[in-house]
């Protein structure tokens, strides 16, 4: 490529860059700010002047191009050209021509016009926007709440160059967000450019993606704002140190290392000064003492802290309440983000004294005090004001600090405080800075009280107090929910959760300024039915669980439930490992014909009739009549990542005929089925009800399944595969991974930590979920022929002892992807002891699912048999055939009926009897 610019002397040369500048023998710009160059009788047919003279020169008289916009300054013209093809616009291949309007003179043309389109692809290869939707979305998973294509044009693009990617994350937008998509190829894509909107965080997208591989090729920033760095504290120096003699005795020097520094939006400088000031929120002095608020010749925020430099606590409380305002937008409830105002904020007010305070007015106002520690300092107490503002944008009135508005503005900023926090300290403190040890106003504004609502001494309480309680049960529902996981992820969702719920509940109960436990009553109940109105209940039972353990109402009369696993005695939510039901087991041989239920589990018989049983407790204080109970079961393809209802199928429903006492419990079935799936069952079971309804009756989209198995203690899942093999031999099991309900990133881990070392375990996948994840833990990788679910496949290695990660393969929404997994099994493994090889899919973050393959080692053989799978026939240890049986072709069976159900036929030499295939 050449470029040759053209510097003619009549060119007034007012900028340096003055002239025509010719690449390749194209006039691609031309600069003349005097404008004195090409003029006409209007700036406008100056312009069409030039565009049709110069139209040899810029190579633009063969191509389609058409005028798009014009726009006016205060003496500027600017017309803007877009090229088109096929009838379809070219993007960033166009021409932009500007004019003086007093001078009617030309003063610059760009011309970005692309000529060589010969092998553009036909229009009719581009796929239906709605497969590439999903490629599209999936780009933010892990990233923004939501995400909304809200346009698409399908056009062309010359594909070399990508949008610059900044090297540190902005506050909407990850490096890592900006950086996705292929290296330029240099090559004309047909494309979708699409126009994306996130929640959680908001934020605007260009997203463009090849219309005909569906492959997203870059993705960049709308949004334009000026960005501040702040430093701030995460959330507080108690929360963050755990050290509880910081107080306001503490000087800056021993509080200036809890600065980090962040970014917030602000708006742009005003007379060359930024202030701190946005759209939501505006620093300034309206209280006493008179501070002047902080402005900067650059958008940098950057004090040492109280009491060095009061600026600081402006810094400070700004970004806590933009961050959190922006949030409660991104969550889309339509009456908040309509009634949201700009808030005036004096981070330094109340005269000194030790209190804050939200103003209700036009503007809005909050105002922080200094005593103590200031409160401006504290990121609760700074959350804690602006949640009064939600109440009131929401025109709901629950009686401020003397009645249970409190309990909220305590517990959800906790909440919001949590998920954001760099360490988790102190979690159950509502100030813990601000009521520190040493600087301690109460002893009962926490949310870990113990106290009840049915308390002898309830009408004693102070009003902080029962407070506290209520918030307490909101703070142990965010808990539940997953507030207590190490899996930031898991915790966020939970945030998401309750915050979202408050919000609606907010719409729901009447005012009230009670202190009394009805009011509190009613406020729980509210939290409840705003659940039933966001997902249809899911969270109900947690909720319950939460408010009853607070004494706001008794525990469920009557309260079934199916256990997830030995651990499990109904309390809400299960135990993490909830897959292991012990009321759900399976028989091979019906009741008719003899077979006693009370004998346990056994691994289904492929391709027969199995039954299937469930027992059913009741944990209440009353007994669940006869009849008015349900069960009905279901079955999935065994795997991880399932999703309610779309990957169970309904094995059939029966009725609960026998009472079920308290304490007691009744069985259900058999539920006759036949598998298809050799070894393995992903067994559900749901109890309803009209004394104790299962969330699955009133459930109002799909949710991943795990949820409903730990949140409704009337769901129990059965889904492990336990495997018997000998010492040298191979164990092979199938199972799906599972896309979500909408598309996203997953994680595959492989926990072989129980496995003695000197196990194996190879993990077969298709290519395209190997290719491009980051493999971690694995000793080695290779290719295959085939794969579980056809295609290409992949292979990855892994020791017993450590564990796996196959981390950020895409999952389209309703995928579904085959993994083998085999295990060669240890030679030190000891006779009958159980190995559990643990498989977890991670799904955005969140874990979506797991499986547990146990694995029995068969060490002594007396008693056992053994099938040949490649010869079908069936052995014992004495067969004079054995030593010639190599380890790998012993699959072994505790009973001969077991292994004549699947297939194996007794062996001439050893098992005569069973040559038949059945016995005697």
């Amino acid at each position: 490529m050449t470029d040759t610019p053209h510097h003619d002397p009549d060119f007034l040369r007012v900028t340096p860059g003055v002239g025509e500048q010719v690449r390749d023998d194209v006039l691609r710009t031309f600069s003349d700010p005097a404008g004195t160059r090409e003029r006409a009788a209007s700036a406008r047919e100056a312009i069409e002047r030039f565009m049709a003279g110069r139209a040899s020169d810029m190579k633009t008289g063969p191509l389609d191009l058409r005028e798009v916009d014009a726009s006016e300054g205060i003496n500027t013209l600017r017309i803007r050209y877009q090229q088109y093809h096929n009838g379809l616009p070219v993007l960033g291949s166009g021409a932009q021509a500007v004019a003086d309007i007093e001078q009617a003179g030309v003063t610059n043309v760009d011309n970005t016009t692309d000529g060589d389109l010969a092998g553009a692809p036909d229009p009719a290869r581009a796929r239906p926007f709605e497969e590439v939707r999903e490629r599209v979305t999936a780009v933010f998973a892990g990233y923004a709440g939501t995400a909304q294509v809200h346009r698409h044009t399908l056009g062309y693009v010359r594909d070399d160059h990508r949008p610059p990617v900044p090297a540190e994350d902005y506050p909407t937008a990850p490096a890592a967000l900006l950086a996705t998509g292929a290296a330029p190829d240099g090559a004309i894509h047909l494309v979708y450019d699409c126009g994306v909107e996130t929640g959680d965080p908001y934020e605007q997208f260009q997203v463009v993606a090849d219309a005909v591989s569906g492959d997203v090729l870059w993705v960049a920033l709308r949004g334009k704002y000026v960005t501040a760095d702040l430093s701030v504290f995460m959330p507080d120096p108690v929360s963050e140190s755990d050290d509880a003699t910081l107080s306001s005795a503490s000087g800056a020097a021993a509080l200036d290392g809890s600065r980090h520094v962040v970014q917030a939006e602000i708006d742009a400088a005003v007379n060359g000064r930024f202030a701190l000031q946005g759209d939501w929120f505006r620093c300034v002095d309206w209280d006493t003492p008179t501070f002047a608020q902080p402005d900067e010749p650059a958008a940098a925020f950057h004090y040492r802290t109280h009491p060095a430099d009061r600026r600081f606590l402006s810094a400070n409380a700004y970004y806590w309440l933009d961050t959190f305002a922006r949030y409660l937008r991104g969550l889309g409830h339509p009456t908040l983000n309509q009634n949201m105002r700009r808030v005036d904020v004096d981070p330094q007010a109340f005269d000194g004294a030790d209190n804050s305070q939200w103003v209700p007015g036009t503007p809005p106002r909050i105002r922080f005090g200094e005593g103590g520690v200031p409160d401006a300092a504290d990121t609760g107490v700074i959350l804690h004001e602006y949640l009064h503002g939600v109440f009131e944008f929401l025109g709901s009135d629950h009686g401020g600090s003397l009645s249970y508005e409190h309990s909220f503005c305590d517990a959800i900023a906790a909440v919001f405080r949590d998920r954001t926090a760099l360490t988790r300290h102190r979690r159950a403190e509502t100030f813990p800075f601000d009521n520190n040890a040493t600087d301690r106003w109460s002893e009962t504004r926490t949310l870990d009280r113990t106290e009840r609502f049915d308390d002898d001494g309830f009408d004693g309480f102070e009003h902080n107090l029962r407070n506290s309680m209520l918030g307490t049960a909101v703070w142990q529902t965010y808990l539940a929910l997953g507030g207590d996981s190490a899996d930031a992820g898991r915790r966020r969702d939970a945030s998401d959760a309750v915050i979202k719920t408050f919000l609606e509940m907010l719409t729901i109960v009447p005012d009230s300024s009670s202190q009394g436990a009805e009011h509190a009553r009613s406020l729980a109940e509210g939290m409840i039915s705003a659940d039933q109105r966001i997902t249809g209940g899911l969270y109900g039972k947690v909720m319950d669980a939460a408010f009853v353990a607070r004494g706001l109402w008794p525990p469920r009369p009557v309260d079934v439930y199916i256990g997830d696993s030995d651990a499990d005695t109904g309390l809400i939510p299960s135990p993490e490992v909830h897959w292991t039901s012990p009321d759900i087991w399976v028989r091979n041989v019906s009741p008719a014909d003899g077979d006693d239920p009370a004998q346990g589990h056994q691994t289904p018989v492929v391709g027969r009739p199995n039954f299937l049983y469930v027992r059913v407790r009741n944990r209440g204080t009353q007994q669940a009549e006869a009849g008015t109970f349900t069960v009905e079961a279901f079955r999935c393809d065994p795997g991880t990542g399932m999703i309610w209802p779309a990957h169970f199928q309904s094995l059939g429903t029966l009725p609960v005929a026998d009472p079920i006492p308290a304490g007691g419990s009744a069985r259900v079935g058999p539920f006759a089925w036949t598998p298809e799936l050799a070894g393995h069952e992903c067994l559900l079971a749901v109890a309803h009800g009209a004394a104790d309804p299962a969330v699955t009756a009133t459930l109002t989209g799909p949710v991943p399944h795990d949820r409903l198995v730990r949140y409704d203690n009337n769901v129990g899942q059965r889904n492990v595969v336990p495997q018997l093999s000998v010492p040298g031999g191979r164990t092979k099991v199938s199972l799906w991974l599972r896309g979500g309900t909408r598309a996203g990133t997953s994680t595959l881990s492989v926990d072989a930590g129980a496995l003695p070392s000197d196990s194996t375990i190879e993990i077969r996948t298709a290519a395209r979920v190997v290719t491009g994840a980051a493999a971690t833990g694995f000793t080695g990788a290779g290719g295959a022929t085939g794969s579980p679910a056809g295609g290409a496949a992949a292979v990855l290695r892994l020791r017993g002892g450590g564990e796996g990660r196959l981390t950020g393969f895409p999952l389209l929404r309703d995928d579904r992807v085959g993994v083998e997994v085999v295990i060669d099994v240890s030679g030190k493994a000891e006779h009958l002891q159980t190995y559990p090889l643990v498989v977890t899919q991670y799904r955005d973050g969140l874990a979506a699912g797991r499986m547990t393959i146990e694995t029995v080692a068969v060490k002594e053989t007396e008693g056992f048999f053994f099938g040949d799978p490649e010869t079908g026939e069936l052995h014992v240890a004495t067969c004079p055939t054995w030593p010639d049986l190599p380890p790998e072709r012993r699959e072994p069976f505790e009973t001969e009926t077991g292994a004549l159900a699947r297939g194996y036929h007794g062996c001439p030499h050893c098992l005569p009897n069973l040559a038949g295939g059945s016995t005697s």
